[in-house]
């Protein structure tokens, strides 16, 4: 660029240099003849003077042109020597420069470099290509792309239209060993440990820690990972992110090797596994760790869950393959009762909240919450919306209204909303996923939430959960509620017939009438509900289902589908259905001869795609439903879809199992 300047002003000296001369020599040639006048020179000499002054001029402009000629001259040979020095440069260096066209992404023109880049792989130097590059750069600002075996970073410049390749494999190693070799922190549970080994004999007890510890051994001398016993059902582990791959490429298959080989040797134990890792902070990592361990607990056992200790990162799920297994002793309960009642009291007062469309279960463990909470000298509200009433809980409702006994405190969300103070409480029951709340605005105007659900957790968790009681073995959230207010000192009559009524309502709902899901805890807990004055009759009424209702779900039935024993009901098209229709028709399908799984998908009359699924042995429909956006536990899910129909979604649906 300099040296073109140069030669641009040399070119426009030379065009003036003449006349500057020439007018240079004019005044000197005019002083000379004013001073040969004054000395009274003759013609002669004057004329003289003129040639001698012309010779000069004509000399001044020969030389002063051929000093520019070869001023040119130089700056040209300089010009061409920098070209050159130039080209051989962007020839020679490790900078692949391609010049692609602005219509239609075409190379024009790249230097040897590229060439050379490129030998062995010339597809990616087309126009599609080359298209694909400088789009995912727009989105990226920089893309890193392997070519045999180096990687390049890429870069464009899309006013000159080029495209800048570098070679970036040694930064690219760097960064691979540095993510590869991370520290991962594992924690190890062996589910089921203490019913396992509760009144047995030391040496049945003996071959049980023998069998753990032999299993473990194993896994880590597979994968060379170091292990440290820390009691006898837990394990810590230790390895890099390199290792942790390869166990996820396998998929955690020790897992349910475990659980397979206990099985035969008539052993009750499953896995559950927290893991996590990143840079540096291990004590970070260690938590992280640990919160993962309780999140594969609270989703049933039997699991892998795994998490960066960053905050913005995703849990990863392995197994959850088999049904929960409840905890036959009581020490968790009484616990979460201990801790429930000092929170409660350290309240101004308390609000339980169900999910959206709340089922039986949902109003049922929100009553018996209420009446713990008033137990503890607190004032508690039982919050629904009127919006989202199902017409058996419109009936409960009702029935809790116009008891004798009187229930003061079940109020609409507008009114909550009026209630509430600073240090209120909220209590969610049934349900423990944000999205799925009655009222998402009013679950976050509280700083102090408690969760009492069955189903599985999964990310969509309260952050700011000061207790958490999740059982995914359960039967029901009344189940939970009900075990936990036994826990109360007050021998007195602590409920109503109606409210003992519509708890047992709640565990009859989800327990399909006692026929799946339970356990012993569940008939104690009926027991107990029996004993507060729960009535048959009057649970008979509140479940009935309105004729209108029954011939929709004979709708649904009529029109299923069956696909390798799983069956898939679907609505009449342009027909809305509700929750429980859909519901009871899931466990229709679910009864008949060879279905495994079952599952509905209808136009809800709130204007989604809604799904319910059930399933019995070991077919988990709420790994099913998670992929839908949906949630629920081992055997009973549900999940809603927007912006879809319910074709779309059966397709979706499809895809999924047949994976």
């Amino acid at each position: 660029m300099f040296l073109y300047r140069g030669r641009c002003e040399v070119k426009r000296f030379e065009k003036f240099l003449p006349l500057v001369i020439m007018s240079f020599m004019t005044g000197v040639y005019l002083c000379e003849v004013l001073i040969l006048r004054v000395a009274k020179f003759q013609k002669t000499e004057i004329v003289l003077l003129l040639v001698v002054n012309l010779i000069i001029a004509i000399t001044l402009i020969v030389r002063s042109k051929a000093a520019s000629a070869k001023n040119i001259d130089n700056i040209r040979a300089l010009n061409e020597l920098a070209e050159n020095s130039l080209n051989a440069t962007l020839d020679t260096m490790p900078l692949g420069v391609l010049r692609y066209s602005d219509k239609d992404y075409s190379p024009e023109w790249f230097n040897p470099y590229v060439d050379i880049i490129f030998a062995n792989d010339e597809e990616k130097l087309s126009a599609d290509k080359i298209k694909e590059i400088v789009q995912d750069i727009d989105d990226q600002g920089m893309q890193y792309l392997p070519v045999d075996q180096k990687k390049y970073a890429v870069k464009v410049d899309h006013q000159k239209k080029l495209l800048y390749f570098i070679d970036a494999t040694s930064e690219v190693v760097a960064k691979t060993i540095t993510r590869e070799s991370r520290p991962v922190i594992g924690i190890i549970s062996v589910d089921n440990y203490d019913d396992a080994t509760d009144l047995i004999s030391d040496s049945s007890r003996t071959l049980i820690n023998s069998f753990i510890a032999t299993k473990i051994d194993a896994i880590s001398s597979k994968y060379n990972v170091y292990t440290s016993r820390y009691n006898a059902s837990r394990y810590y582990v230790y390895t890099n992110y390199l290792t942790l791959k390869k166990i996820m490429d396998d998929k955690f298959e020790f897992v349910t090797s475990f659980r397979e080989e206990a099985m035969e040797q008539k052993f009750s134990l499953t896995l559950s596994i927290g893991m996590s890792y990143g840079l540096e902070n291990f004590s970070k990592i260690g938590r992280t760790a640990l919160d993962n361990l309780e999140l594969a607990l609270v989703r049933g056992g039997d699991q892998v869950v795994i998490k960066e200790n960053i905050n913005t990162a995703k849990p990863i799920y392995f197994g959850g393959n088999s049904a929960s297994h409840i905890q036959k002793s009581r020490t968790r309960a009484r616990a979460i009762a201990t801790a429930l009642r000092t929170i409660v009291r350290e309240s101004d007062n308390v609000f339980v909240m169900g999910h959206k469309y709340p089922d039986m279960d949902a109003l049922g463990a929100a009553v018996v919450t209420k009446i713990f909470a008033n137990m503890n000298d607190k004032e508690a509200f039982v919050v629904y919306d009127e919006k989202q009433l199902l017409p058996d809980v419109a009936r409960a409702i009702n029935k809790l209204n116009e008891s004798k006994d009187g229930f003061a405190h079940i109020i609409r969300m507008d009114t909550a909303r009026e209630l509430k103070k600073a240090n209120s409480l909220l209590i969610m029951v049934d349900h423990s996923k944000t999205s799925q709340t009655m009222d998402y605005e009013f679950y976050k105007s509280f700083a102090k939430v408690v969760v009492i659900d069955h189903h599985r957790r999964d990310d969509d968790f309260p952050k700011n959960a000061l207790l958490t009681y999740i059982e995914s073995g359960a039967s029901s959230a009344s189940e939970l509620v009900t075990e936990v207010l036994q826990y109360q000192n007050e021998q007195h009559q602590k409920m109503s017939k109606v409210e003992a009524s519509i708890a047992l309502a709640g565990i009859s709902v989800d327990t399909k009438n006692f026929s799946k899901g339970t356990t012993t805890r569940t008939f104690e807990a009926a027991s107990f509900l029996r004993s507060q004055g729960a009535d048959n009759e009057l649970i008979k009424n509140l479940l009935a289902t309105e004729f209108d209702k029954y011939k929709k779900v004979n709708e649904i039935v009529l029109n299923a589908e069956f696909h390798d024993h799983v069956a898939i009901g679907i609505g009449l098209y342009r027909k809305m259905y509700d929750n429980v229709t859909t519901a009871k028709a899931a466990d229709t399908l679910l009864d008949m001869v060879g279905v495994v799984a079952s599952f509905t998908i209808v136009n809800h009359e709130n204007g989604y795609v809604a799904i319910s699924a059930r399933s019995s042995g070991d077919y988990n429909v709420q790994r099913v439903m998670e992929k839908l956006g949906g949630g629920g536990h081992f055997n009973n899910a549900a999940a809603q879809v927007y912006d879809k129909t319910p074709a779309e979604v059966k397709e979706d649906l499809l895809t999924i199992i047949n994976k």
